[in-house]
C-alpha cells in the first residue's frame, strides 16, 4: 500500500511496520492532524462557540473551543458510520462535498512528444490542480485526537476508495467537510436553540 489517506498515513505506517509492542503503543496514542478551513467558516465556528457560552454560562466548559468542536463533529460522523451506513451513500456524500469545498479546474498542456527516432508529436495533457482563490484566507488547526480515531477515518477512506470512482479524500479534507457542512447549516439557519443544546449535552457526556 503506497497511498496515504493523510499527512500522518497512519494505515500505511501499520501496514509496512511490524509490532512494535505496548510501551511504544501507550506513547503514540495522541496524534495531532492539520485542517485547513476557509478563514471566514472558522471564525463563525468562533462566533457559535462564544453564543454557547453567553447563552449557557453555567453549562459551557471554558476549555471548550473549536477544534474541540471539530472533534465532536468528527466522532459524531463516525458513530454514525458504524450504525451501517452503505459505503456507495458515503462516496456519494464525499464526492459532493469535494465539489463544493474543494473545487478543481482542470488545466490543459500541450507537451511535445518524441514518438520515434525521427517523429515529434503535440500531446494534449490534462491536469486537475485545487482551485484557490489567491485572496481567500485561510485557518489550519491542528486536531488533536486518539490515534485509533485517526486510523479509522484511513481505514474507512480505504474502504470507499472503489466507490469514490477516482476522487482522492484525504482525511485531513475529511473533516473540514464535516465541520464545514455543520457551520454552513448553522450560517443558513442561524444558531438554533435545538442545535446549541444538542452540542451542549454531547459536551456534558464527554
Amino acid at each position: 500500500m503506497n497511498k496515504s489517506f493523510s499527512g500522518l498515513s497512519l494505515l500505511n505506517e501499520k501496514m509496512s511496520n511490524s509490532y512494535k509492542g505496548l510501551f511504544q503503543s501507550f506513547f503514540s496514542s495522541k496524534k495531532y492532524i492539520n485542517v485547513k478551513l476557509p478563514y471566514y467558516d472558522y471564525l463563525r465556528g468562533q462566533v457559535f462557540i462564544q453564543d454557547l457560552r453567553d447563552n449557557y454560562p453555567e453549562e459551557m466548559s471554558y476549555s471548550f473551543d473549536i477544534g474541540d468542536l471539530i472533534h465532536m463533529l468528527y466522532m459524531d460522523f463516525l458513530q454514525q458510520i458504524k450504525r451501517g451506513v452503505k459505503n456507495e451513500d458515503v462516496a456519494v456524500y464525499l464526492k459532493q462535498s469535494m465539489e463544493k469545498y474543494f473545487p478543481t479546474k482542470l488545466i490543459e498542456q500541450r507537451v511535445f512528444k518524441q514518438v520515434s527516432h525521427y517523429s515529434f508529436q503535440y500531446e494534449d495533457m490534462e491536469e486537475f490542480e485545487e482551485n484557490e482563490e489567491d485572496e481567500e484566507k485561510f485557518a489550519y488547526l491542528d486536531i488533536r485526537a486518539a490515534e485509533k480515531i485517526i486510523l479509522r477515518g484511513e481505514i474507512l477512506l480505504y474502504d470507499l476508495s472503489p466507490f469514490l470512482n477516482g476522487t482522492s479524500v484525504t482525511l485531513e479534507q475529511l473533516i473540514a467537510i464535516i465541520y464545514l457542512d455543520f457551520i454552513k447549516n448553522v450560517q443558513a439557519h442561524g444558531n438554533s436553540i435545538a442545535v446549541q443544546q444538542t452540542i451542549l449535552k454531547k459536551i456534558s457526556i464527554k
